[in-house]
């Protein structure tokens, strides 16, 4: 996660030692996500970064270890990494990130790795009904392992409000909307398309960039608003039909 060191100081040093590993065979490394769009929270927010290799091998993950393992010990994200032809030929399964990528992304070594690419928008529908139902299933689960922890609860709604919101940038992607550049923007903008009341969004992000969670139980009206944009999205998405 960013801390008080630059995070684009931070991925250069990562940056640094990569390219002492493999040389000429690194082709590309870009920063990505709450970065580049200016929206990192102190001791929240990941730094997303994405790498290609000519290719990847065990061998090129055993050496690759150390280094991640110390980036993601000061609390980053584990990169995503790619052989190059891998990652051309993964750009449907990785929609949603790929429009990310297009729209924000901040070039730290090589080529630009998404540059002549596009977003096939039948898969972005896919992966995000599969992604919203499978995150779905885990909030419920949260919500019955911490019902009784009203302390955690509203840490629970914290926790996964970034992949909700990236949720919403792709629904305004698929309803063919401009996508805001602020993420509360983005939570208004999409509860608009959906039909649903932003408030109880609007109210854990404040949370997450405070930095702070009040204790509630799950019949507290900013869990149930939680939960009812949740559905009106999957359903939205579900009854989505795509030429």
């Amino acid at each position: 996660m960013v801390s008080a060191m630059d995070p684009r100081q931070a991925a250069l040093e990562f940056v640094a030692e990569v390219e002492a590993l493999f040389g000429e065979r690194l082709e590309s490394i870009a920063l990505y996500g709450s970065v580049p769009r200016h929206e990192a929270v102190l001791g929240a927010s990941d730094i997303n970064l994405i790498v290609i290799l000519d290719r990847v091998s065990v061998e090129d993950l055993e050496r690759l270890s150390p280094v991640t393992r110390r980036w993601i010990s000061s609390g980053s994200a584990t990169p995503m990494l790619f052989g190059a032809e891998e990652f051309r030929r993964s750009t449907d399964a990785f929609a949603m990130e790929l429009a990310d990528m297009l729209d924000r992304r901040e070039i730290l070594f090589g080529r630009d790795p998404v540059a002549g690419l596009e977003v096939h928008l039948p898969a972005m529908r896919h992966q995000l009904e599969h992604e919203m139902r499978a995150r779905r299933t885990q909030l419920r689960e949260g919500m019955l392992v911490t019902a009784q922890d009203p302390g955690s609860v509203g840490d629970l709604l914290r926790r996964a409000i970034p992949a909700y919101v990236c949720y919403l940038r792709a629904i305004l992607r698929l309803a063919d909307r401009d996508i805001p550049d602020s993420s509360e923007d983005v939570i208004r903008a999409a509860a608009n398309v959906i039909d649903a009341a932003p408030e109880a969004f609007l109210t854990v992000w404040s949370w997450r960039k405070a930095g702070a969670t009040p204790a509630m139980r799950l019949t507290d009206p900013v869990v149930k608003g939680y939960d009812a944009l949740v559905d009106q999205a999957i359903a939205w998405v579900d009854a989505l039909a795509l030429n």
